[in-house]
Order: C-alpha cells, then structure tokens, then sequence
C-alpha cells in the first residue's frame, strides 16, 4: 500500500479542484463531477475506507483547500467593481458548504484476512496509521458452538385484545449467547380512527406484556417486543429471561387466543434442510472491494427513477451519485490498493453505460462482460411490461448459518413481503463497526454484498435497511432489489466479502396470515 502515493494524489486534486474555481468557465467546482469538491470529499473516505490514509491527514487536506478558500473570499471581497460583492457571497456560500459537508471514518475495508481464508482476520501492525481494529466486544467467543441455535418457525400467532387484533408471524428462533429472540413479521387490525391516524403501524399496539410463554419445563417467559425504541423496526421479539440452551419446545399464549407451541430443537420436525454451502476465494484488493460496493450501491438505487424519468435522472441523483467515480478510481490506483489491470473499473463503467450515465469520469473504456447479479438487475430495469400479478403479504420461515466471512459470521432469519417490498432478516456477529456512510453513501459498517436467486432465476439485491445493535451482535433488515413478485420454494443465497465468498440454497415455507 502506498500512503505517501495516496496523500500526494488528495493534494494534486485539491489543487485542480482550487484551480477550476478560479477559471471563468461555466460550471462550478462545488457541482457533483470528475475534479469537483464532492468528487475529492469522496476520494478522501475512499482512501480511508481502505486504510490508504487516515481521517487527520484528510481532514488536514480538507482543511488546507477551506483555508484557500477563505482568502479568496477575502481578496474578492476586497475587489474593486460590482462583481466583487457578488463575488465575496458566492466564496461565502462556497466556504460555508465545505465546513459543513461530512467526512467520517469508515471501517476499513483492507483489515481482513489473506485471499483465499475464511478464518480469523490477520494481525495488525501496532505502528499502523490507520489505529487498531475495532476489538469484538468481550466473551464474543461464547456465543459459539451448543449456545448457538437458529431454528426455522413458519408459524402466525393470532391475538386480540379489546378492539386490537392481530397476527404475529414467527419466522425464526435464534439463541445465542447475547440472548434468545423471535424474528417474526406481524400486522394488526385496528378501528377506523386508529387507521386514520396512521396507528395500526405502531408496535405499542401489540400487548406483549399480555403474551405468556413456557417452556416444556414449565418455566415462564416475556416477551419484549420493543429492544430498539425504534418503531419501523418491529421484527426483533425478545425472550426475557433466556432459555436453557438444551429447551425442546416452547409454548406461547396469546390474549384470548389458543396456544401455539413451537419446535425449537435444532433437529426438530420443523426444521428445513438446504444444501451445504459452497465457499470459494474472491481475490479481491481493497480497491476492487470498494468499487464493487460502489457499483451494487448504484444498481440498488437505480429503481428509484423510472426508466422514463431517464434523460432527467442523469443530470440529477443518479450522475450526483457518480461524478466521482473516476477521482475514486485514480485515487486507488495511487495508493497501490488497485491495479491499473483490475477488470473493476471496466465494468463499473459499462454498468453506468447500460444506466445511461454520464460525467462519471471513469477512463477504462466499458467492459464487455458483466456479473451475472449485475445483468439480472439490468434486464430487470429494461423490461416494458411489468408484473401484472403482485405478489401476496406474507413471510417465508428460515434459519441458516453461513460460513465465516471477513470475520463477519452471518445467519439468515426470515423472509418477508409486505407492502409491495420484501425484506430479509440477519444475524451479523463479528468485525463490525459503527454506523458509518462511505464514499457516495456506501454503508461500510457491513462490508459484504448479500445476492438472493429465486426459483424464476432472477437474481434480487439485498441492501441493508434498518439494523438493531447489541454489544456483541447486530440485527440487520436487507431490503430486496426488486422486491419479490412471486412466492418461491427455495433462493440461492451469494454472500460475498473481500477474500471469498460463499453460495447456499435454502427452502423456504411461506405463510400467509389472514
């Protein structure tokens, strides 16, 4: 890796960037595009993302381009004519935005293991600019082995209390050593008012405290439905205390409603049987890594604007999104954490090529060959003629443990439509970090891309949504892009990090409550 190369290249670009506000060209240096200041800013969090540089010394350029910035404003506002007061406001304007545009430290994506391994992440050297890894919260390693249980459910608890009633789905069971919780989707019927106020979305309608649960050793559970305060995130259900590890079956009673046992014994006759996963080696850089998030967070986005909207679309978000693309690359490249070879970028453009967007300022010419995830989502968006059928709300049950990834251990634990979306539902434990944004609002903290393949053969997206952090785990909703149009039997999971990636396929039990 080569930091001074990477240092170097941020300067250079703060420099091109002063100079072109200095022209009297049309077109401004703070508008999005390849040499302007979101471009730089991008480049920045690129470069710590992958551990180039660290946040003091961007945030040193960053500072030095604003100070630059602030004489100008002052030696304008010193000139002599009617241009010079206009002149002194828009440097005012100008330096204003560059004070208050972010740059946060993302989690880098170059701390993980050698190509090629699924095991623990390498050692870091203590001298490392970039600072230690962000350590696992204490007694992680707990939750391995006989603590660990994901068990699929696919059964809806129906309850009423008053003029409230309602279905609770549960989709899956997991314990682990932070604790055992229902991933579950639920809907409530509410009166007329509270439908016209908009309540029959709100999780404290839910009498969760009127829910009793017991095991088949008579001891008793509650349930708390509401572990985030958040209340778009329903889906995590509680068990307080936490069940013996070794438990067969719970009980769960509902307000005037008829018991519901559930199986949750790893074996058990519930249990759905997939294949076993496949892992192979990635051989990404860090770069490569980078850009292939960058690209998936593109093709996820894409859906917001119609194929029509088009022509506007490219001189708005979407070419916002990417005018810095060709800054991100070259700025890699400097640090030796992408090779000048690397098929990447190439397809990177093709894939703004086939979104007809332009200005990205990416210099390999398109490549001809495109991941087959990537032209699934692109047919999808060519299509003329959409599903005519929507699909019904419902959820699937599933439980599944993939392989180690980038130190980052996966489960995954239901499937849900509702509302014209379908959402899949995660364990995450392992290297995670805070919530940061990347460079053009990549989300760092869960550096892997998730792909579902249904039984049609199209292959869906799955773009983190909403996320509910413990000290030890993390509970994440991906959205899918597109979202479902039919049931189906069984999805292949692709879960891909920097040194590998793995493949399964898991059924699926859908349920439909009333």
């Amino acid at each position: 890796m080569n930091r001074e190369g990477a240092e170097t290249y941020l300067r250079l670009l703060a420099e091109a960037v002063m100079r072109r506000s200095l022209t009297p060209a049309p077109g401004s240096p703070w508008a999005a595009g390849p040499g302007s200041l979101p471009a730089m800013i991008a480049a920045g969090k690129a470069l710590t993302a992958v551990g180039a540089l660290d946040l003091v010394t961007v945030e040193e350029i960053l500072t030095d381009f604003n100070l630059a910035v602030s004489v100008r404003q002052l030696r304008d506002q010193a000139g002599q004519g009617p241009g010079g007061a206009a002149a002194a406001a828009r440097w005012a304007v100008q330096s204003q935005s560059i004070r208050s545009m972010p740059l946060v430290s993302a989690p880098r994506l170059a701390r993980t293991r050698p190509r090629g391994s699924t095991g623990s992440p390498e050692p870091v050297d203590p001298k490392d600019p970039r600072g230690p890894a962000d350590p696992e919260s204490p007694g992680d390693d707990t939750d391995h082995g006989a603590a660990d249980r994901f068990v699929p459910v696919g059964l809806t608890v129906p309850f009423r209390e008053g003029a409230i009633s309602g279905d609770l789905g549960l989709m899956s069971f997991a314990r682990t050593g932070s604790g055992a919780r229902f991933i579950a989707a639920w809907g409530i019927r509410t009166p007329l008012l509270e439908h016209r106020l908009g309540l029959q979305h709100h999780p404290g309608l839910i009498p969760f405290d009127l829910f009793t649960v017991t095991d088949d050793r008579g001891a008793r559970y509650e349930l708390d439905g509401t572990p985030t305060g958040d209340p778009e995130w329903t889906s995590e259900i509680r068990l307080r205390p936490t069940p013996p590890e070794d438990i067969g079956w719970l009980d769960v009673t509902p307000p005037h409603g008829e018991v519901v046992r559930i199986d949750v014994r790893p074996d058990g006759l519930g249990t759905l049987a997939g294949d076993e996963a496949q892992v192979s080696d990635a051989k990404l850089s860090a770069g490569e890594h980078l850009l292939v998030m960058l690209a998936e967070r593109l093709l996820a986005a894409a859906p917001e604007f119609s194929r029509s909207r088009r022509p506007q679309v490219t001189a708005g978000p979407l070419r916002a999104m990417t005018g810095g693309l060709g800054d991100i690359v070259a700025a890699l490249e400097a640090a030796d954490v992408l090779s000048a070879l690397s098929p990447v970028p190439a397809r990177l453009a093709a894939l703004c090529a086939s979104l007809d967007i332009v200005g990205h300022g990416i210099t390999a010419p398109p490549a001809p060959d495109l991941p087959e995830t990537w032209l699934s989502l692109l047919a999808h968006y060519q299509r003329r003629k959409p599903d005519l059928t929507p699909m019904g709300e419902g959820y699937a049950a599933l439980a599944a443990a993939l392989p180690e990834l980038d130190g980052i251990r996966l489960a995954l634990l239901g499937l849900q439509h509702a509302e014209g979306s379908s959402s899949l539902y995660a364990l995450a434990r392992g290297r995670m970090r805070d919530h940061h944004p990347g460079p053009l609002d990549v989300d760092l903290t869960f550096p892997l891309s998730i792909w579902l393949r249904d039984a049609g053969g199209r292959w869906h997206a799955a773009r983190p949504d909403r996320r509910h952090r413990t000290d030890r785990e993390c509970t994440i909703r991906l959205q899918l892009v597109p979202p479902l149009t039919r049931p189906t039997p069984w999805i292949e999971v692709l879960a891909g990090g920097q040194s590998a990636e793995v493949r399964a396929r898991l059924p699926l039990r859908w349920r439909y409550p009333e």
